[in-house]
């Protein structure tokens, strides 16, 4: 097993774990509908990390466009669950926002150090 196959299984399943002992807890601070938008930015992960392996070696460009469809869907999301009606819209954002970009700092952090490793 790779050290990088490792890293994103502690990454996913800290977040995962977390999010679930938060949630057990009934904090204020978390939407109802956290664990969807969690597993939602996984697997959104999952399908960009396996698009961007697909390609023998994805090149900036493959993986900037990656990042762009991914923000696009994200945006699609937050659309789709604010038009068929969640409860407390306000909460439900900020929270998807802050998984997003809790998955968007440890995929750029995971491309930095693939560029330590060619050096």
């Amino acid at each position: 097993m790779s050290k990088f196959i490792k890293v994103h299984f502690v990454f996913y399943s800290l977040t995962i774990l977390g999010t679930i002992s938060l949630h057990h807890f009934n904090t204020t601070f978390l939407h109802e509908l956290i664990l969807i938008i969690i597993f939602y930015n996984v697997i959104l992960d999952f399908f960009f990390k396996w698009l961007n392996n697909f390609f023998n070696s994805p090149s900036v460009n493959q993986i900037l466009l990656s990042t762009i469809f991914r923000f696009l869907f994200s945006i699609l999301f937050i659309f789709v669950f604010i038009y068929f009606g969640v409860e407390n819209v306000f909460l439900f954002v900020i929270n998807f926002l802050v998984a997003y970009l809790l998955f968007i700092i440890f995929e750029i952090s995971i491309l930095l150090l693939n560029l330590r490793h060619i050096k």
